[in-house]
């Protein structure tokens, strides 16, 4: 007997596969999409000696997703599970909060966290990485936030997961921390152990796989796994992504709160793409806050470095003083030449001139000497808000209210 509710699902959720082997410029045996010949050959998909671009909406075939249920992971300490479901792409960011609200049965978030850093395994100093981990974990329970993190068990994300894993139910039950890991199906190690509709199936989230893959983070509690064809490589997330954000923070928030759900961004070591993404985010209208932890490296190194030489006006003459030192330590950071390193200094400098939108956590700073302490990254989250929003009183008042924060409105 074929479950209805199977059928909804497919009915509106996709997958894509490529239909047409283009060989890649570097690898005339490996397509555009990424995936080799002979993988293309076994599936007898068409073979053309054209050099082209491999774009997914012209040369991918969609049909309905075939990989959804409940994610057992295996290996841990304490069984853990998580919702998961593979959807194309370009899937309309309404149709996956309908998803996360009645077929999830999640409760409307009342801010959305979006981590964003490095994608590599990373070392945190050993403070830096208590306060991270206990004041991401406090922001996120006492708020009732949403947490969008990359879901895979690598650099940012990894720490994250190490955060929850402290509040970690072995039962899928209300009370969690909802984290949604927003991952690129193409990257997912062991990705065909997700095939199955409708079913548990067991995952081992390993630290380090043999293949260049990433396996799914076990302390997640949802994935949505993006489709776009591609094998090997991130970017099938980054759209839907960003569009989901904005669907969420467009949503009133329950009660009688005269406020949209905030979302801010919160940044943690990084690499060239954390810098275009916090200029994105600061960019956007309306304009989403971003909170950098200071100390954490790379990306958020070089952003708060640069913020501390430029003034509330958004006058740079003091940093552009230091543009040969600055320009070099990017060069070094991301290794890049310098026609490059200038291209990120000035994506840098467009960053900070929005200085009301980004707050600097000074985690790496003793106690006595940075602005905050161990209890007080979710403050920094908080009052970001509150700084970028330009909210009256009232509107402070309603906002700690919503989150059951009354110390934010003494």
């Amino acid at each position: 007997m074929v479950d209805a509710s199977h059928k909804s699902l497919e009915a509106v959720f996709f997958k894509r596969e490529c239909q047409l082997f283009i060989p890649s410029i570097k690898d005339p045996n490996r397509c555009g999409s990424g995936d080799i010949l002979l993988i293309h050959q076994t599936r007898k998909i068409p073979v053309t000696k054209q050099i082209q671009e491999w774009i997914p909406d012209k040369h991918t075939l969609t049909s309905p997703t075939d990989a959804f249920g409940v994610i057992e992971f295996q290996g841990g300490a304490h069984p853990s599970k998580a919702q998961y479901i593979r959807l194309s792409y370009d899937t309309r960011p309404e149709t996956i909060l309908q998803l996360l609200l009645k077929r999830w049965m999640l409760e409307l978030p009342k801010l959305v966290i979006s981590v964003h850093g490095g994608k590599a395994n990373f070392e945190l100093p050993s403070r830096l990485d208590g306060i991270l981990k206990k004041g991401l974990l406090k922001a996120a329970k006492t708020t009732g936030a949403w947490l969008l993190t990359s879901g895979t068990n690598t650099g940012v994300t990894r720490h994250v997961g190490d955060a929850l894993s402290s509040e970690r139910s072995p039962r899928l039950r209300p009370g969690r921390v909802v984290s949604i890991g927003i991952v690129p199906w193409g990257i997912v190690e062991n990705r065909q152990s997700l095939v199955g509709k409708g079913k548990d199936v067991p995952y081992m989230s390993i630290d380090k796989p043999r293949s260049h893959l990433a396996a799914l983070n076990n302390r997640h509690s949802y994935f949505l796994i993006v489709d776009d064809g591609s094998v090997g490589r991130y970017g099938a997330e980054i759209e839907l992504r960003c569009k989901l954000g904005r669907i969420i923070s467009s949503q009133r928030l329950p009660s009688r709160t005269p406020c949209n759900v905030p979302m801010v961004c919160l940044v943690v070591e990084g690499g060239i793409h954390t810098i275009r993404k916090v200029l994105e985010y600061v960019s956007e209208k309306p304009p989403i806050p971003v909170v950098v932890v200071q100390g954490s490296g790379r990306a958020a190194y070089l952003l708060a470095f640069a913020y501390r030489y430029i003034d509330e006006n958004g006058d740079c003459t003091l940093l552009d003083s230091l543009w040969e030192q600055m320009t070099t330590t990017i060069a070094k950071t991301f290794r890049v030449n310098m026609e490059k390193a200038k291209v990120l200094y000035f994506e840098i400098l467009q960053c900070i001139k929005k200085k009301n939108l980004i707050t600097i956590f000074q985690g790496d700073e003793p106690v006595e000497t940075s602005g905050e302490n161990a209890e007080e990254l979710d403050l920094a989250i908080l009052t970001a808000l509150f700084r970028s929003r330009h909210l009256s009183v009232p509107e402070q008042l309603s906002l700690a209210l919503a989150w059951n924060r009354t110390d934010l409105a003494r």
